[in-house]
């Protein structure tokens, strides 16, 4: 990446917003209806690791300043169709090319394989905060993406979302006193206005046959020909004396 936003991001995760939102994260991964199979899971992004425990997952490995794989998430280091398991911890809003990123997990990804997406929602609070910033300081430098415009971007690559949630009700306090006061607001967001948490935790899977269907023939077939179609019936005719 050829900008600072990765490193600012990175940064962030150490304060008390960027330590809520992991926990948050990290408790919704954990219980995630999807059952998270295979035996490769690679995680991107994050400021710390939030692979959810699988016995049957052999190899788990973290991508990013802090992890244990250094690379772009535009051209990742692996082998096509050889990961199970993606996740990707605000990445997106914080790269140079979005679109090339979500490519290179479609590579990657084996058959049937799943891409776990958690991003900054701009329908909330924080995205309302995010208007009213100057937008130099993370998490706000980024581009936070709409819940359909990260569905097309999936559809458009071949996936299908299979699971979709909204965490984090609470306004983005900086002070930890104010952050555990609105705790309570968790609660009454679940229930009042589920739609506008800050965070989109989206599951996605890999399907190797196109989800589009095949427009059918609009032709509609006659139940009986057209009468210009349809041969004069021979009749005698006894009068001329022919047929």
């Amino acid at each position: 990446m050829t900008d600072n936003k990765p490193l600012q991001i990175s940064d962030w995760w150490q304060s008390p917003l960027g330590e809520l939102v992991l926990a948050l994260e990290q408790e919704k991964i954990a219980g995630l209806t999807s059952p998270i199979l295979g035996s490769f899971t690679i995680q991107i992004g994050g400021g710390a690791r939030l692979q959810p425990l699988s016995n049957r997952i052999e190899n788990q490995s973290w991508l990013g300043a802090e992890g244990d794989i250094t690379a772009l998430p535009e051209a990742l280091p692996f082998r096509s169709h050889s990961i199970d398991n993606l996740l990707l911890l605000h990445v997106l809003e914080y790269a140079d090319d979005p679109h090339q990123v979500l490519r290179e997990t479609e590579r990657v990804l084996a058959a049937d394989g799943k891409v776990i997406l958690c991003c900054f929602n701009p329908i909330s609070l924080w995205g309302l905060r995010r208007l009213f910033s100057w937008q130099d300081a993370a998490p706000w430098h980024g581009y936070f993406f709409t819940k359909t415009r990260l569905k097309d971007w999936l559809a458009l690559l071949n996936f299908e979302v299979t699971e979709q949630h909204k965490i984090l009700f609470r306004p983005p306090f900086k002070h930890p006193r104010w952050l555990e006061g609105s705790h309570f607001l968790e609660r009454w967001g679940k229930r009042l206005w589920p739609w506008f948490g800050a965070v989109s935790v989206m599951v996605a899977t890999k399907r190797t046959i196109p989800l589009t269907p095949l427009r059918e023939n609009k032709r509609q077939h006659r139940l009986f020909p057209s009468p210009g179609l349809v041969n004069k019936p021979i009749t005698r005719d006894n009068k001329h004396g022919s047929c």
